[in-house]
């Protein structure tokens, strides 16, 4: 066999892989949505019209349009001149991009209730979110139109850009992640939520930071970076995350009974919830771990 035709080869067992990668990552996400139909109905079509309801409705759907309208086109007429592989890719990463905009905004919204509205903590988060959209503009568009691609839609080389993205990734969900941790101690103080809060808000940030760094990492080392890789997975990865964080809060405000003997949590159903300290009747024993009966 000639260095052309391994080549060929290579390029068609890449093609194939593809292609059954991206079916795979279509089918994880609507088995998540199939298992997940009934709570749905109940906790979310139920129930009033709120910005969490439109993030939920966002994420789930829109992720199951681009992965199918991806399908088609990786099993379909997929163009592979240059220019239309810039599209698809623009495509593909405007998509994760929103996705991850919805997931932040439920994250943000999360630690936002933790601390009870405090104006620094707002600002601090708008600042994050818009400075992460204002990177999305910026570096994105460079790791598309400024790389070469082969004749499969798989660009020839990364570019360094991918480095800054994938570290403010970081900063933003790690800021996030410690700023939830922070307010653990309410546990102790009989607001059970916040366990709630705290363990999904943790899941999540080592699952974000875990899934960038894999996909960073692998298109950096190979110079390589593929469609399915690089985006099909991301894209499944972010809508089941939001959809459960959203789906896990609903389900604890359905199971949650009205009172609650330590505090106050109110707004549960739209992740407004404060914990009000004013009316709180708290067990001592509960802030006072050592305490000793007398």
């Amino acid at each position: 066999m000639t260095i052309s035709e391994e080549l060929d080869q290579q390029l068609l067992d890449n093609l194939s892989f593809r292609k059954w990668s991206t079916l795979a990552s279509f089918i994880v996400l609507i088995w998540e949505h199939a298992i997940t139909l009934s709570d749905e109905f109940r906790c979310i079509w139920r129930r009033p019209f709120n910005g969490v309801k439109s993030a939920y409705i966002f994420s789930r759907y829109f992720a199951v349009l681009v992965q199918t309208g991806n399908l088609y086109l990786v099993f379909g007429p997929l163009d592979t001149q240059e220019p239309v592989c810039k599209q698809w890719f623009l495509f593909l990463i405007i998509s994760a991009c929103f996705l991850l905009a919805a997931l932040d905004f439920i994250l943000m919204l999360r630690v936002y209730a933790l601390y009870r509205k405090d104006k620094r903590v707002a600002a601090f988060l708008v600042v994050l979110f818009f400075v992460q959209i204002a990177v999305d503009c910026i570096l994105c568009p460079r790791g598309i139109f400024q790389v070469p691609y082969d004749p499969i839609c798989d660009t020839t080389k990364t570019h360094p850009d991918v480095v800054y993205y994938f570290i403010w990734i970081w900063v933003v969900h790690i800021s996030l992640g410690v700023l939830t941790i922070a307010k653990c101690h309410l546990v102790k103080i009989g607001a059970p939520v916040v366990r709630l809060v705290t363990r999904d808000g943790a899941l999540t940030t080592i699952s974000i930071c875990s899934l960038y760094a894999v996909v960073i990492s692998y298109a950096l080392f190979s110079q390589v970076s593929q469609a399915h890789v690089v985006f099909n997975w991301p894209i499944s990865c972010l809508s089941i995350l939001c959809c459960r964080i959203i789906m896990n809060m609903q389900t604890f405000d359905v199971s949650r009974n009205e009172g609650n003997e330590g505090s106050s949590i109110s707004g549960l159903s739209t992740l407004n919830f404060e914990v009000e300290f004013d009316n709180a009747r708290v067990d001592p024993r509960a802030q006072d771990p050592v305490h000793t009966p007398t």
